[in-house]
């Protein structure tokens, strides 16, 4: 049975901006911590947006996530690499996979797209303007 996605989580890695790590780095970190789905995928994130834009996948879109207290099950995961300066590439690829996932699962800009720190006062993450982001996915092409 397929999961009812009913919204995105945006995060950050919160590695140096310098640091370009992507799907086998994160999820060794996340073995680490003992995160594991039933396809065997330790990554909390369903895509990553390395620091070139390339979007990589980590867990798969049927399965939960590890990415946010409380609101994993309905939710999909999506994490930029770095920390402060996203690259140009990035917020690129970020916006059209945002776009991409909100036409998939019938999702709206407004109400569905959330910062992990919409859901946690002790995060920054994913140290992005979301009120900003939000209005250029509605906004600009």
């Amino acid at each position: 049975m397929a999961r009812k996605i009913k919204s995105l989580i945006i995060h950050c890695t919160d590695s140096d901006d310098s640091l370009d790590v992507g799907f086998r780095e994160i999820n060794s970190w996340h073995k680490d911590r003992g995160w594991l789905s039933p396809s065997g995928v330790h990554c909390g994130y369903h895509y990553i947006v390395r620091r070139d834009g390339l979007v990589e996948r980590g867990r798969p879109d049927e399965e939960i996530g590890s990415h946010v207290k409380g609101h994993n099950s309905n939710s999909i995961g999506i994490v930029w690499v770095g920390r402060k300066a996203i690259s140009d590439s990035q917020i690129r690829s970020l916006k059209a996979l945002i776009r991409g996932l909100c036409n998939k699962h019938d999702l709206d800009v407004t109400d569905d797209v959330f910062g992990h720190y919409e859901f946690d006062d002790n995060k920054t993450c994913p140290n992005l303007d979301m009120v900003k982001l939000r209005a250029e996915l509605i906004f600009k092409g």
